[in-house]
């Protein structure tokens, strides 16, 4: 503990170690403070400084995708961009358009990243590569702007928020492309699943094509914004019924019980773009710009940026570093002892076995090496029980011709001193 820490606080307090302060005490004010202007304060500094939205429109050709912008923001943001003849059309375009909105004195920078060209290829291999290529690119920058010596100062934000991805209206599920792409893509952005042009079909079609939808998408373990978000976004349970959202798109306006609205005119009548009858729209865009425009940018920044740079340093050898200082850290250390724990484990059972295999491999060669000198020790008794019976008969052989040579008078019947040693 800090000496002045100690001195300070008498003891009171238990060290709250590096990069921590003491808990505060709460105290009674004896009069008006003005506490109650601060939020005023901060949302009047909060609304002079312009908010960023960044928005990626992917979908087939021909689904509306540029009308229902147009629709969305109640302005002319671009003009229609005819479909291609899918023969001609070799590879995925990325247009980024960078608007400014106004409204009661509140800026909105507006990027729509349009993706022309997406699934009107007859080989559909590499359509979603462009795309992700391109994200990844934002990543990149942004990240090398953080290590730049200016960083303290604000970074251009040109990462994707969001990705609307439109669906056709086909009633049969998620098609090859659409799976594949949502799940590229949910890896690494936030998916908000759109299904186009709902005005072609009847309320109990939409109904069945939705829930055809959020099977495919729990199948493929596909992450949809915000229902797969829970503790990054407040308040959109109310909106996570209506996922995916069927929409309508309409440049056309109007005027119906006094009041002009965008729709889309039938023979057999009018069907209303605002209308939460008809179509999601409305609740679309309470989810995009009333209730989580923030929780878009926050997610992007936190999560999957984040991720992105997390893995770009690791790929450079970088370890994973937890700090006592993090909000996180007794989480982080918890299970970062588990699976420390799990890993040495894991190595002693390996080094456990290793020793168990090292030493029957031993016992094998011992066991062999035994049987080779029992071999041997048989082999050898054997030849010197061999010799001991070919130096016994020649000694029989010798002791007789010395007796016959004695009889005869040859030599003396004493025996030699070399015979008497080797008898």
């Amino acid at each position: 503990m800090p000496l002045e820490f100690a001195h300070q606080h008498n003891g009171q307090y238990p060290d709250p170690g590096p990069w921590k302060h003491a808990e505060p005490r709460p105290l009674t004010l004896t009069g008006p403070l003005g506490l109650d202007s601060l939020p005023t304060q901060r949302f009047t500094k909060v609304k002079r400084a312009s908010f960023g939205l960044n928005l990626m429109v992917v979908g087939e050709s021909g689904l509306g995708k540029t009308t229902f912008m147009n629709t969305l923001f109640n302005s002319d943001l671009k003009e229609e961009i005819l479909p291609k003849n899918p023969q001609q059309t070799q590879t995925v375009e990325i247009q980024p358009s960078y608007y400014e909105l106004y409204e009661d004195g509140v800026q909105l920078n507006l990027c729509i990243v349009d993706t022309p060209g997406f699934g009107d290829q007859l080989n559909r291999e590499h359509n979603v590569a462009p795309i992700v290529a391109y994200i990844d690119k934002q990543f990149e920058e942004y990240m090398a702007a953080e290590g730049h010596p200016g960083f303290r100062k604000s970074i251009p934000d040109t990462r994707i928020h969001a990705v609307l991805y439109f669906i056709a209206p086909n009633g049969h599920g998620l098609k090859e492309l659409d799976a594949k792409a949502l799940k590229t893509l949910s890896a690494k952005v936030n998916v908000i699943p759109i299904i186009a042009k709902a005005d072609t079909m009847t309320a109990e079609e939409k109904v069945s094509f939705k829930n055809i939808l959020l099977q495919d998408l729990e199948h493929h373990n596909i992450r949809t914004f915000p229902s797969s978000y829970p503790d990054e976004v407040d308040g959109a349970d109310d909106l996570l019924q209506y996922i995916p959202f069927s929409v309508i798109g309409s440049d056309n306006t109007v005027e119906i019980g006094g009041r002009r609205v965008r729709c889309r005119t039938y023979r057999w009548g009018i069907v209303e773009v605002e209308n939460a009858e008809h179509s999601d729209f409305v609740h679309l865009r309470e989810l995009l710009m009333s209730t989580c425009l923030h929780d878009l940018v926050e997610t992007t920044h936190t999560v999957h940026y984040h991720r992105h740079r997390g893995d770009a340093l690791r790929a450079k050898g970088r370890p994973i570093s937890i700090l006592e200082c993090d909000d996180s850290y007794e989480s982080q250390i918890s299970g970062t002892k588990i699976k420390n724990k799990e890993e040495l484990n894991r190595k002693e059972e390996e080094i456990r076995q290793l020793f168990v295999q090292k030493v029957k491999e031993k016992e094998t060669e011992l066991r062999e090496r035994e049987e080779k000198l029992s071999t041997k020790k048989q082999q050898m008794e054997a030849e010197l029980e061999q010799l001991r019976a070919q130096i016994e008969a020649e000694q029989r052989e010798l002791d007789e011709a010395v007796s016959t040579l004695a009889r005869n008078g040859t030599i003396s019947k004493a025996p030699s001193k070399l015979f008497a040693k080797a008898k």
